[in-house]
């Protein structure tokens, strides 16, 4: 499979992730929250199942995300000695 492909589909799983990670977040601090005397127990999943959810999306994300920086390594590398080097920008061909 192509390089750009692979980085497509990385990205799109790291997009699709974190949404999973941000709502899960979201009903856990919203829906699911204390309400002074104890936890609503029940949004869809119960409360153990969202935060298993959040727990296992934020793991994925993790790995994701240093795939995400292996593949597009090189082109990290170029824009850093670019910060520092003028001429090494032009030897970067990504």
């Amino acid at each position: 499979m192509e390089k750009i492909k692979v980085k497509f589909i990385v990205d799109a799983l790291m997009f699709l992730d974190f949404l999973i990670l941000a709502f899960s977040g979201f009903v856990l601090w919203k829906i699911l929250k204390h309400d002074g005397l104890h936890f609503r127990e029940q949004f869809i999943f119960y409360r153990w199942e969202w935060l298993a959810i959040h727990d296992w999306t934020s793991a994925i994300l993790i790995v994701l995300l240093l795939v995400h920086l292996l593949l597009n390594w090189t082109w990290i590398k170029c824009m850093i000695l670019g910060l520092f080097k003028r001429k090494n920008r032009k030897e970067c061909k990504i």
